[in-house]
C-alpha cells in the first residue's frame, strides 16, 4: 500500500511536469509574478541562500512512457544551482549556495516539500490552464517562516527553483521555475520559462542560457 502511494504520488508529480511541458513547449514563454508588496521587500534584500533546485530529467521511450534519469537530474541540478549563484553574483548579491548535507536539515526538506505543491498551484492558476483571477490580480503564495533558516546563513532572502526536461536525443519539452522568498515565506518573485528548441538542460551550456533567460528580469521590474 505504502508503495503504491508512493507510485501514486510520484505519478501525479509527472503528469503536472508533462502538462506544464505541453503549455510551454509551443514557443519561449518567459513571465514573472510579484507579491503587492515586492518594491518594500526587495529594497532589504542584499544576501542570497540558494537551496539545490529540484530537477527532473526523463527519457521519452518509444512505447510512450517516461523513465525518470537520476545521474541526469543530480548534474542538472547541480548546473542549475551554479548558473543561479553566477547570475545572482553578476547582479552584485551576496550569495550563499547549500550544500547536500544542508539540503537534508529538516526545515530545509519542509520548505522544499511545500514549494514543490505551491509551485504546482502557480503554474496551474496564474499560467494556466485553471487560472484564477485572484491569484492573477493579487499574487499571494506562502511557504511559512524560513527566518531562522535565513539568520543562520546570514541571508535575506531565499532563492528555490524547480524544473522539469523531456528527451529523446532533443528535447521535447521543458520548463525552469525560480523564486524568491522573504524571511516571512511570502514569494516575493517569481519567474516561468520553457523553450525545448532553444535550451537542452542535459548540458551545463543549455541550463546556464535558461537560467539567464529566467533570471533576466529580476528586480527590473515591479516597483
Amino acid at each position: 500500500m505504502q508503495n503504491l502511494k508512493k507510485m501514486t504520488i510520484f505519478g501525479r508529480s509527472v503528469l503536472m511536469a508533462i502538462l506544464i511541458g505541453l503549455i510551454l513547449s509551443a514557443c519561449t514563454y518567459p513571465s514573472e509574478r510579484f507579491h503587492p508588496q515586492f518594491p518594500s521587500y526587495r529594497q532589504s534584500m542584499d544576501a542570497m541562500l540558494v537551496l539545490v533546485p529540484e530537477i527532473g530529467m526523463f527519457e521519452q521511450m518509444p512505447d510512450g512512457s517516461r523513465i525518470f534519469q537520476d545521474i541526469q537530474s543530480q548534474e542538472a541540478q547541480c548546473n542549475a544551482q551554479q548558473a543561479i549563484v553566477r547570475e545572482l553574483q553578476e547582479r552584485h548579491f551576496t550569495v550563499q549556495a547549500a550544500d547536500p548535507q544542508m539540503m537534508q536539515l529538516t526545515e530545509i526538506i519542509s520548505v522544499t516539500s511545500l514549494f514543490r505543491s505551491v509551485n504546482r498551484s502557480i503554474q496551474l492558476h496564474t499560467f494556466g490552464p485553471q487560472l484564477f483571477p485572484a491569484k492573477l490580480s493579487a499574487f499571494e503564495y506562502d511557504l511559512g517562516s524560513v527566518a531562522d533558516i535565513l539568520k543562520a546563513n546570514r541571508a535575506d532572502g531565499l532563492v528555490l527553483a524547480l524544473g522539469h526536461q523531456t528527451a529523446s536525443g532533443q528535447p521535447s519539452k521543458n520548463w525552469l521555475s525560480i523564486a524568491v522568498v522573504e524571511p516571512e515565506g511570502h514569494i516575493i518573485w517569481y519567474s516561468l520559462q520553457g523553450d525545448h528548441q532553444k535550451f537542452n538542460l542535459q548540458t551545463s551550456e543549455g541550463m546556464k542560457a535558461l537560467v539567464e533567460a529566467t533570471l533576466a528580469d529580476l528586480w527590473e521590474q515591479g516597483s
